[in-house]
């Protein structure tokens, strides 16, 4: 049967498994907003009051729930204050299907306001673009963009669709749902096998495709039976393998320098999922030290030797590849000879947290705190099985050394580095998953550029703890700045004193100061309790 084109598109939504909207409307988008009023039901519209916000909670929801989310923004000037959470949410590779209104057709070549090329605007920021001209293109094209959004590697899909488009009383088809085949394992796991399996000192990096596609458990069974040393790519967004486990080597620094020094302890590496190691700051040189025997499994083609020559490449859907490469390695790899290995790296990853535990312990003290003390009072005071969403950069990379979490999907991270995600990627989240307390850690920066968020958590009552380390500064820039010999205050670095207590309530949000380093740690113990949001402001030592 055929429907107009704004009942189309909700046929679709619901078919895809869309139960929230996330947006900010304008004019243009009046005829879809008169559908979802229309329509008994039809999925909630979540409210954001800016389109960084908007973007953000669609990045945590669709992240919680595992499918992709619906993000509706404004014609060009809300597509543009949309683009940083676009940016992340490529960069994290996040499935999102993105619709902007477009101006009335019939005036569109004299240039009414806030017009614009939508597509181009939003091309570098997606993975492909629609411009829909024709109602009758719509159903088929939203089909695409759903599918198109969830294939490796996965990310935002935008749609540009004009007003008048979505008010016709055209009837249009809408296609079934075709579902996508299950992936399967990569063909070559033998070869993989078998060099790992002959590695003297193995080890793995774990990248952000081990949390996304739910295969920590497989790469866990892969390190146990070769007994190999596990880092986290540079920068993780999940966590990829449990923290708690003896084998966990840590998260490699984003630099070649660092990533070098770190494997050349090592023969053979097994990189799993992990996005061609981009680095954050240059150093000389290659990622891998030379005579490193290398197997590279993603699901992504493009991946396979993208910055770096591999041994062997693996192209399959990672848990099953995983797990059929574990039981490849039990045959090749002795019981005694795994569990040995497994025991000497827990003795030195032992030894390296006790150090990381002493000095944060130390120095706990009461407000303003120390860096090490405020990520200590954070890790330690987690309740069970609670969502971290971290956007606090410096101490950010204190907490990731503390953190003692082996759920899947409980660390949530963006590396693409775009300000301001944090406030409404916890909406999102929280959202997604109502039975888990969410804790997000925030840099005060970070929370300027994301404050619009804590409207959308107030009106939707998101029980989130939101943890803002307050420095007064851009503390990561001023670091870097004296690391490449700056002398001084780097200029445009100093925020000077910020009342984010008093930014909470603004916003209807309630609010408190964290005293000490163990009232952090039992402000962040309660976050089960929570039933609406909270902000904690952690004045920090600069």
């Amino acid at each position: 049967m055929g429907s107009r084109p704004a009942l189309a598109l909700l046929d679709i939504l619901r078919g895809e498994g869309v139960d929230r909207v996330f947006g900010n409307p304008g004019t243009t988008e009046l005829p879809f907003l008169a559908a979802l009023s229309e329509t008994e039901d039809a999925p909630e519209y979540v409210l954001g009051v800016h389109e960084g916000s908007v973007v953000s909670m669609a990045d945590g929801y669709a992240r919680g729930t595992g499918r992709p989310a619906f993000v509706s923004l404004h014609i060009a000037a809300g597509l543009a204050n949309g683009l940083i959470g676009l940016l992340n949410a490529r960069r994290s590779r996040t499935p999102l299907v993105v619709m902007a209104g477009q101006q009335d057709r019939r005036h569109l070549q004299q240039d009414p306001m806030l017009s614009g090329d939508l597509t181009a605007l939003a091309a570098p920021a997606v993975k492909a673009t629609y411009d829909i001209q024709h109602a009758r293109d719509l159903p088929l094209a939203l089909r695409r963009a759903f599918a198109l959004a969830v294939r490796p590697p996965a990310g935002p899909v935008f749609l540009s669709v004009p007003m008048d488009l979505l008010g016709e009383a055209t009837e249009t088809e809408v296609p079934a749902r075709t579902p996508a085949p299950a992936p399967g394992p990569a063909p070559g796991l033998e070869r993989a096998a078998l060099l790992l399996g002959d590695a003297a000192r193995p080890a793995i990096v774990a990248g952000d495709g081990v949390g996304r596609e739910d295969a920590l458990g497989a790469l866990v069974r892969t390190a146990e039976a070769c007994g190999a040393t596990v880092h986290l790519q540079p920068m993780a967004d999940c966590l990829n393998f449990p923290t708690t486990h003896p084998l966990y080597a840590g998260m490699l620094a984003p630099r070649h320098d660092a990533i070098r020094t770190a494997l050349a302890a090592h023969d053979t590496v097994l990189i799993a999922g992990a996005h061609a190691f981009t680095p954050h700051h240059y150093t000389p040189g290659p990622a891998l030290p030379p005579g490193l025997t290398v197997v590279q499994l993603d699901s992504d083609p493009d991946e396979i030797g993208r910055n770096f020559p591999v041994d062997t490449g693996l192209v399959g859907a990672l848990a099953p590849s995983l797990h059929r490469l574990a039981a490849l390695l039990r045959d090749r790899v002795t019981d005694h000879t795994a569990k040995a290995r497994i025991l000497r790296a827990g003795e030195r990853h032992a030894a390296d947290r006790d150090r990381a535990e002493s000095a944060a312990r130390a120095a706990y003290s009461k407000a303003p705190l120390a860096p090490w003390a405020a990520a200590h009072a954070v890790a330690r005071g987690l309740p069970p099985d609670a969502v971290v969403v971290e956007e606090a950069i410096t101490v950010g990379l204190l907490l990731r050394r503390l953190v003692r979490l082996d759920r899947p999907g409980s660390y949530t991270h963006t590396v693409g580095g775009g300000l301001g995600w944090g406030i409404g990627a916890a909406v999102g989240r929280a959202l997604a998953e109502p039975g888990r307390p969410v804790v997000a850690v925030l840099g005060d920066g970070c929370t300027m550029f994301g404050l619009q968020g804590l409207w959308s958590a107030a009106r939707q009552a998101a029980p989130v703890l939101y943890v803002v380390m307050n420095n007064g500064a851009y503390r990561t820039l001023q670091d870097t700045y004296d690391a490449m010999g700056g002398q001084g205050i780097c200029p445009g670095t100093e925020l000077g004193p910020l009342d984010f207590a008093q930014a909470a309530g603004f916003f209807g949000v309630d609010a408190t100061r964290a005293e000490s380093a163990t009232h952090l740690r039992e402000l962040v113990a309660h976050a089960g309790a929570l039933t609406r949001p909270l902000l904690v402001d952690v004045p920090l030592r600069s």
